[in-house]
């Protein structure tokens, strides 16, 4: 065998004409303005706009098959910096943390913050009175 050649050497490899040779590719240079580091800058196109994340978010949640349409519709979403705040007011109890999770998981985003409020329905709300006895009974 001649040097370079055979067992993963040779044109591609890392033998006298590979990579190795010239410093780059096994194609024999990067184009003009490319280096190795542009092949492997993975994060170079993943910075999104809050607007952008803010439809991805949107979108996310209004996919999930789990969280109810009414509530979907209770849930408002803000963008700041890649900071996604979720707010509102949502009856089923599941929905919270399923849109926290579509949320996180979405593409460009940095943190969640949720200030989601869960109100069941047949449930009343804390700031509401406590029901009145009724008269002759045990107060119930």
């Amino acid at each position: 065998m001649y040097p370079g050649y055979g067992y993963g050497y040779g044109w591609g490899g890392a033998g006298p004409w590979g990579a190795g040779a010239w410093g780059g590719p096994a194609w024999g240079g990067y184009p003009y303005g490319f280096d190795y580091t542009d092949l492997y800058d993975y994060n170079r196109d993943l910075v999104l706009e809050d607007n952008e994340i803010k439809d991805l978010v949107a979108d996310t949640i209004s996919a999930d098959p789990y969280i109810p349409q009414s509530d979907v519709n209770a849930i408002r979403i803000d963008v700041r910096n890649g900071v996604v705040g979720l707010s509102g007011t949502v009856r089923n109890r599941r929905s919270k943390p399923l849109a926290y999770a579509d949320a996180f998981w979405s593409r460009g985003v940095v943190d969640v913050n949720s200030d989601i409020v869960v109100e069941e329905l047949g449930r009343r709300s804390e700031e509401a009175p406590p029901p009145t006895p009724r008269a002759g009974g045990r107060g119930y």
